[in-house]
């Protein structure tokens, strides 16, 4: 009995030794299998496993916990990238309303642009009619002082104090024929118990009309065409050069260029364009003229100036 005993304690040593031997190479096997797979974690730097067997097996059990943070760190990413992806399409919105308004802007900045270089091109053609305005007269100035000076050079200091001092004298003596005439109106008038307007005539000789059914009166009325038959004095005559000069104007309406013919009796005796106007003086220029009568104009005491003034018959 002990003799078979022990050879089955034998047997049972070598196949334990045997199956010792056999979980050892595949518990090794195993060990391999699982380092090769998780070579992985030995590069991370959030695992930062260990080489060994036990010291990587000790870093993989906080891999659940890394886990659980980066599910939550990825939820927490996908709220932003909502929030984010909800703040670029409002960005997005507001983008395409700024373009719409630049758009409209472009189309205003356009519009503006054009009426800029309208106003501009306009300006540029007023500056230009100002200039030539400005040289047309600069030179009728030029012209005027060159009509002024060649009368004063054909007329000497004494000579325009002469005319002045005629033509003073003929308006004094006006304003005295009209002060004698005012006076005797007024004497008529008491005389015939206060009557305004005796025998018709008004109390001014040069313009109050009479009274409906009066007698009429000769007066003077302003009219805007040209008027006609100025009665005036020839103060002074060059007969080489044809400058004239006549008792006559501002105070008669009397402008420098206006142009009027020269009447002796009513027939014509030259045209004469005025070059400068005094007070009651005027300086003019005959012209060459198939009625010209120089002999005529030199030797009349007066003539008529047309057109200047009209004489009207009021009721």
């Amino acid at each position: 009995m002990n003799k078979k005993l022990n050879v089955f304690l034998r047997v049972l040593t070598g196949l334990a030794a045997v199956a010792a031997g056999v979980f050892a190479f595949l518990l090794n096997g195993k060990m391999d299998a699982a380092l090769t797979k998780t070579a992985w974690s030995v590069a991370d730097t959030d695992v930062k496993a260990g080489k060994d067997f036990d010291a990587r097996m000790t870093s993989l059990a906080t891999v659940g916990d890394l886990l659980k943070a980066k599910r939550q760190s990825i939820a927490d990413l996908e709220v932003t990238k909502k929030d984010l992806q909800a703040d670029v399409a409002d960005k997005k919105t507001k983008i395409e309303g700024l373009t719409a308004a630049n758009t409209d802007l472009e189309g205003e900045r356009a519009e503006l642009t054009r009426k800029r270089d309208e106003l501009a091109a306009q300006l540029t053609d007023a500056n230009s009619k100002k200039d030539g305005a400005e040289a047309a007269l600069a030179a009728t100035k030029e012209e005027l002082v060159a009509v002024t000076e060649k009368a004063a050079g054909m007329f000497t200091k004494d000579q325009l104090a002469e005319i002045e001092a005629k033509a003073t004298a003929a308006e004094e003596k006006a304003e005295l024929i009209v002060s004698k005439y005012r006076a005797l109106h007024t004497r008529i008038s008491r005389a015939m118990d206060g009557n305004p307007s005796p025998f018709g005539f008004g109390s001014d000789p040069l313009g109050q009309p009479a009274k409906p059914g009066d007698e009429p009166t000769a007066v003077a009325v302003a009219v805007d065409a040209p008027i006609e038959n100025i009665l005036t004095n020839v103060l002074a005559l060059d007969s080489g050069s044809g400058i004239v000069a006549f008792s006559v104007g501002e105070t008669n309406g009397i402008k420098s260029k206006d142009m009027f013919d020269v009447k002796i009796d009513g027939k014509k005796v030259g045209k004469v364009v005025i070059s400068s106007v005094k007070g009651s003086v005027s300086y003019g220029q005959l012209q060459p003229d198939k009625d010209l009568d120089l002999r005529a104009i030199s030797k009349a005491s007066s003539v008529s100036l047309a057109p200047a003034s009209i004489i009207l018959s009021a009721n």
